[in-house]
Order: C-alpha cells, then sequence, then structure tokens
C-alpha cells in the first residue's frame, strides 16, 4: 500500500535563505514535527519540527529541535573542492532530507545532511543500482542556529531545482522524507517525519518516503 503520508509546500517569501536573518531561521513556520523510526512519540527533550518551502530557485527546508547535548564533528577539514564533509553522520548530530521526483517508485532520490555548525555533505542515490555518489554536488546552501539557553538547535537548507534535474512542473509527484539522526553515535536516536520503521539503513526505504503538496 502507497504511503499516504504529506506535507504542505508553501510558497516562501524569502528569495534565498542569504535573506533570512538568525530570527527567521528559529521561527520558521513548521508543517509537521518527526516521530521516531518506529513510529512512536519522541521524548519532549528532542522534539523537532519541520517545514518546507519553494521559490523560483529551489526548496528551502527547515529543522527546529530541542537537544540536550549536541556531538559535534571534531575540527576535520572538509573537501577543498566542494566544502563538504565526508562521513558526517557518522561525525555529527545531523538533520536529514531525502528527495526526489517519484522517488517511491523509481528508487532514485538526493540526500543532504546538516550539522549543528553546519557542515554538510550531499549524496545522490540510486537504489536500483546499489550506488551512492559522495562525489556529486548539488549546490546546496545551508545555516546553522543554536540557542543553548533554550536548547533549540535549527538549520534551514536550500536546494536548488537543476540540482534534482529539473524545475518544478504541475504534473510532477514528489517524494520526501525528514529525518534526525542524534545521541551518542548514529543510530542511537533516530527520527523521521514518515516512520521507516527500525533496522540497518532504515533512512534509505523510498516506499516510506511521503509526497510534497505545492501549495500557490
Amino acid at each position: 500500500m502507497p504511503n499516504e503520508k504529506t506535507i504542505h509546500c508553501r510558497r516562501s517569501p524569502f528569495p534565498s535563505i542569504d535573506l533570512m536573518d538568525d530570527a527567521d531561521i528559529d521561527h520558521f513556520v513548521t508543517a509537521d514535527h518527526l516521530l521516531m523510526v518506529d513510529g512512536t512519540e519522541p521524548p519532549s527533550t528532542i522534539d523537532t519540527q519541520v517545514g518546507i518551502e519553494w521559490n523560483e530557485n529551489g526548496f528551502i527546508v527547515c529543522f527546529r529541535g530541542r537537544f540536550n547535548t549536541l556531538r559535534l564533528a571534531p575540527p576535520v577539514e572538509p573537501s577543498p573542492h566542494q566544502g563538504k564533509t565526508y562521513h558526517l553522520w557518522e561525525l555529527s548530530d545531523v538533520y536529514e532530507v531525502f528527495m526526489g521526483v517519484d522517488a517511491a517508485r523509481t528508487l532514485r532520490y538526493k540526500e543532504f545532511q546538516v550539522s549543528p555548525d553546519a557542515r554538510w555533505i550531499d549524496i545522490d542515490v540510486d537504489k536500483n543500482l546499489g550506488i551512492s555518489n559522495h562525489h556529486w554536488y548539488s549546490g546546496l546552501q545551508c545555516r546553522s542556529v543554536v540557542d543553548q539557553e533554550m536548547k533549540i538547535w535549527s538549520s534551514v537548507i536550500e536546494l536548488p531545482w537543476n540540482c534534482f534535474g529539473q524545475h518544478r512542473r504541475t504534473e510532477d509527484h514528489w517524494n520526501i522524507n525528514l529525518y534526525r539522526a542524534t545521541g551518542a553515535f548514529h543510530g542511537d536516536e533516530l527520527l523521521a517525519w514518515s516512520p521507516t520503521g527500525t533496522g540497518p539503513k532504515c533512512f534509505h526505504r523510498p516506499e516510506h518516503f511521503g509526497t510534497i503538496i505545492f501549495e500557490p
């Protein structure tokens, strides 16, 4: 049975995240919240909200989550060519976006991750071929804001249309899932907007991705 979960994607008032200040990011209008991957409610200490908007340049995806502590990557050098931090999910807490046109059927999608200190990685995934291209470059931009007093970590990711190979069309069927990996190591606490179930590589189950509904 296909996944019927949907997330509404409104038109953004921001043409770019460069025009958003920290308050805009921290108070981004969120559409839904994440559950544990098994579908249960997460502890209030890691409650996480998500929202997605679109503009002429692409998508803006925002996360806003509570935390007790944050795991940050050691001071390793990012890729000198692209700026990404390889294996980021092994080094740090991350928010993640898995997204593509008709991804639940084609099993092809893009993966994006951002950390509390705004490190990032992007990956082109083709489950049909069993390939994850870590050297692919999307042109994403991202920012993170950590409020240590309120114990809130917010991140925003800007994803250009051309990294998906096309602009939005009315007949397109976009699938998405939104994740958070937190805790002492990736796997301790896994959250998903559309629950995937537990087990190895549980984020990589596009049959559980939900659908984006575009608002004018």
